[in-house]
């Protein structure tokens, strides 16, 4: 994928991406490492939420906007938070691999984000994998829980930059597919019933030809 910096056409296609788990796995620094590439700025805690967006050249030779929304983790603002599930096309579900609490939560998260919408691309990060020495949350683990719900598994560090295109540039393609797939699906019912209106109209201009012929 190709970055376009000082781009401002807003006619481009959007693709809307949240990112959600407890507060301080690292979804800010992720944003930003993502879309300002690599840096090692401490951030203070989301509070509602905020957003990010870069323009991109993706994988089918087209530009879109990528806007990721940086979700607040805390308990108070969580119903704030899902409100953006249904303005996404995608999202990440992601915990700190040094906090085992951020990892059970997981499980929640899903379940709370699945309520507002059955059928959305999803993928599982486990974050913070340069801090290897303070792990309490095995590879293993991150692999079966993603496994459980059929998505994609990633370890990032926001804070060097390990896998944080990889991993979204990954949900992105999924998204850009499924979109392929809904639009193709969409073209195809409208052809299907411009066929049988073709094949209707010719049936019933057979029909008052006949009539015509036998003079009734």
């Amino acid at each position: 994928m190709t970055n376009i910096d000082n781009d401002n056409d807003n006619k481009l296609e959007k693709i809307k991406i949240a990112i959600f788990g407890e507060s301080s796995v690292g979804k800010t620094h992720f944003s930003r490492t993502y879309t300002n590439g690599v840096n090692s700025d401490l951030t203070l805690p989301t509070v509602g939420i905020d957003s990010f967006c870069i323009n991109k050249i993706l994988s089918n030779g087209k530009k879109y906007k990528i806007i990721i929304y940086d979700t607040a983790g805390q308990e108070r603002y969580r119903s704030l938070s899902l409100t953006v599930v249904r303005r996404c096309d995608g999202i990440i579900l992601m915990y700190d691999i040094t906090k085992k609490n951020t990892y059970d939560s997981i499980k929640e998260w899903y379940n709370s984000i699945y309520e507002v919408t059955g059928d959305i691309n999803l993928i599982l990060i486990g974050n913070k994998c340069d801090l290897k020495d303070k792990r309490v949350v095995s590879e293993e683990e991150g692999l079966k829980e993603a496994q459980n719900y059929k998505i994609s598994y990633f370890e990032t560090s926001a804070k060097d930059g390990i896998n944080v295109e990889k991993s979204l540039d990954d949900l992105i393609e999924k998204i850009i597919a499924k979109k392929d797939e809904k639009f193709k699906n969409k073209k195809n019912k409208k052809n299907e019933e411009e066929d049988n209106k073709i094949q209707l109209d010719a049936r019933t201009s057979i029909k008052k030809n006949r009539h015509k012929c036998c003079g009734k």
